[in-house]
């Protein structure tokens, strides 16, 4: 008996050796699968993103969060650090870690707008390989080859195209960054807590911090950790069968981990709520702009749209416009799709509930029933990333919905990828499936490219918005000012920025065409400029950008009202919120200096403008100087 127990001993001794050295084997080799994926997606998403480096600002908030924000202009520094963390109010959103690696790239790089492209690049191919680890792990070192696709599907997709090529988007990136960090640290699916957990948890903590502190949308960040639980169903299960007061000691201390990271989810809500609604430069707004039945319309319009875009990916462009009180953009298409995809999830459960019925499969088996755990988690990821941004919780602006609010919710695809292969039965079905997916994202990466091309520039980004939506009215109006700038194109951009105006009044679209119709110069112009900027000339200090006032100013000198075009344009270049060079107004300033008798000033206001950078400017200046030293009573009017 003792010979026959001994041989028993050494036979599982050899067994167990023998699972270890294959175990070892295995990780060596997906391992080393591993490290070649990642590799390979890093340098596809490099390469697909790598143009963006020669792209210039948008007018669209990218103004507003670098050159046009005086601290983050500046670069580093402890002044404007401690600014970014306690200005609650600028561009009405808090995230003072976005300012901050601004700082970074202008202190490293200056102010010009490739660095921040590249920014944007780097930070999508870090996420790319952050992602992957995630799905790798969450699918215990198997199906790389399909972890890889699905990773591949998400990272060069069209829909991510506005959240890497927008410098604006940065936010998106870094709170996507942040959140992926915690979820890895996060010590999910163990009854155990493993070696280090109270280390791993404290990381997770920090990061939903910093994913916070980058965009608000971060509040989500407990239920992704929930959907990581979720993928380990029987791991994080409560034992049956034990004593009521065991179950409840283990219920929470599978609780209390969530309670930090809920508290930081509620203040960032409110923070995100007092920021929105108190917006630096405007009046206090109201949280909701809109009712709420039609919030929940545009909600189920905008979900169903952004499905029916992740698989057919066609009219891909910024800005897709929202009317408060009108039906949404392609509203009925949004609708289908959504009921379509709705169904299909109702068909799916009801088809897992019969096949995993009776069955009892250790953890780690590829069945039915841990196929819908993986399924249930990535659909929970969607809807809780997504939330924030739908509307229902506040006002969303003219934003029906906007590609760059999928970045993380579109992650799902990759959760689901890490355990739905293995509900498919047999080697050949799931290499039928890994090609057709693969031809499948091929397609996608090269329907990017155009989409990156354009965001070039406001001209190349806002006339793709203008091929989808011709009455998109901020695409007009941007269209119109890119027209303006162009030689020859002054009478086209005018009809771009009238239409606009008339189909979106703002006061913003009033001065650029005011601005445009002064620099046209046709006498039967004055009289739309001055009824366009009636508001402004009443109270100079509503003018914040002096856009208003200067085209005022031009029009004055034009009708030799001397004193009022000197008053305008003074106050056009004091204008806190000036965002473009005074240089242009100083010179007609000058005229207007000189006309009046004011002959000093004029030289004074001359003088600065004669080391300008801009050859035009320089050149006028000193011509100008030459002639009121011969002339003193010269009469100018300068263009």
């Amino acid at each position: 008996m003792a010979m026959k127990r001994c041989s028993e001993e050494t036979r599982k001794g050899g067994k167990d050796e023998a699972r270890e050295r294959g175990a070892e084997v295995w990780y060596n080799g997906g391992m080393r699968r591993f490290w070649i994926s990642a590799v390979l997606l890093g340098c596809l998403a490099v390469l697909l993103y790598a143009p963006t480096g020669n792209f210039e600002f948008l007018r669209l908030d990218d103004h507003d969060y670098t050159f046009r924000c005086a601290f983050v202009f500046d670069g580093l520094s402890w002044a404007n650090v401690k600014e970014a963390f306690s200005n609650f109010r600028h561009a009405g959103v808090w995230m003072p870690l976005t300012y901050i690696s601004y700082m970074a790239d202008i202190s490293m790089f200056g102010p010009a707008p490739g660095p921040h492209h590249l920014a944007n690049t780097g930070l999508h191919a870090l996420n790319t390989l952050l992602l992957l680890a995630l799905a790798w792990r969450l699918a215990k070192g198997r199906r790389i080859g399909w972890i890889t696709l699905a990773v591949a599907f998400w990272a060069l997709h069209p829909q991510r195209v506005e959240a890497v090529a927008w410098i604006a988007s940065r936010k998106e990136l870094l709170w996507a960054c942040f959140a992926l960090l915690g979820l890895l640290c996060w010590p999910s699916g163990a009854r155990q807590p493993p070696p280090y957990a109270m280390a791993r948890r404290i990381g997770t903590y920090v990061c939903c911090a910093f994913a916070c502190m980058s965009k608000p949308t971060a509040m989500c960040f407990p239920l992704l950790a929930l959907c990581m639980d979720m993928m380990n169903p029987r791991e994080t299960a409560i034992h049956e069968g034990t004593d009521p007061k065991d179950k409840m000691r283990e219920l929470c201390s599978r609780t209390v981990p969530y309670l930090p990271l809920i508290a930081m989810a509620l203040a960032t809500g409110a923070l995100a709520a007092y920021s929105q609604t108190h917006a630096e430069g405007y009046e206090v707004r109201e949280l909701f702009g809109a009712s709420f039945a039609w919030r929940m319309l545009n909600a189920a319009v905008a979900t169903g749209l952004y499905l029916s875009h992740t698989f057919i990916p066609t009219g891909i462009h910024i800005d897709y416009r929202a009317v408060p009180g009108q039906f949404p953009l392609h509203g009925t298409l949004g609708l289908a799709a959504l009921g379509a995809w709705c169904m299909a999830i109702g068909a799916w459960y009801l088809c897992r509930r019969t096949r995993a019925r009776g069955t009892r499969a250790p953890t780690d088996a590829c069945t039915p029933e841990t196929a819908g755990c993986g399924a249930t988690s990535a659909i929970l990821w969607f809807l809780a990333a997504l939330l924030p941004t739908l509307g229902i919780f506040g006002s969303f602006g003219e934003h029906a919905r906007a590609d760059r609010f999928l970045y993380v919710p579109a992650m799902a695809i990759v959760l689901a990828a890490a355990a739905i292969p293995c509900a498919i039965a047999g080697k050949r079905a799931r290499r039928t499936a890994a090609i057709v997916l693969g031809t499948y994202v091929l397609a996608t990466a090269v329907s990017s490219w155009p989409a990156i091309e354009s965001y070039r520039n406001d001209y190349s980004a806002f006339s793709r918005t203008l091929e989808f939506d011709p009455d998109n009215g901020r695409a007009l109006a941007h269209v119109g000012q890119a027209e303006c700038a162009q030689p020859g194109g002054i009478d086209k951009g005018i009809a771009h920025l009238r239409r606009s105006q008339a189909l979106r009044p703002r006061d913003d679209t009033a001065s650029q065409l005011a601005y445009a119709l002064a620099m046209r110069g046709h006498s039967d112009d004055f009289a739309e400029i001055r009824r366009l900027c009636s508001k402004f000339a009443c109270d100079h200090r509503l003018d914040l950008k002096g856009q208003a006032l200067e085209a005022l100013g031009m029009t004055a000198l034009r009708q030799r009202r001397w004193n009022e075009a000197i008053s305008c344009l003074e106050d056009s270049i004091r204008a806190p919120r000036r965002f473009y060079s005074a240089e242009d107004a100083s010179l007609k300033l000058a005229s207007a200096y000189c006309n009046a008798g004011r002959v000093e000033d004029a030289k004074r206001t001359l003088e600065p403008l004669t080391q300008s950078r801009r050859a035009d400017i320089q050149g006028k200046a000193r011509l100008a100087i030459d002639t009121l030293r011969r002339n003193p009573r010269a009469v100018m009017l300068l263009d």
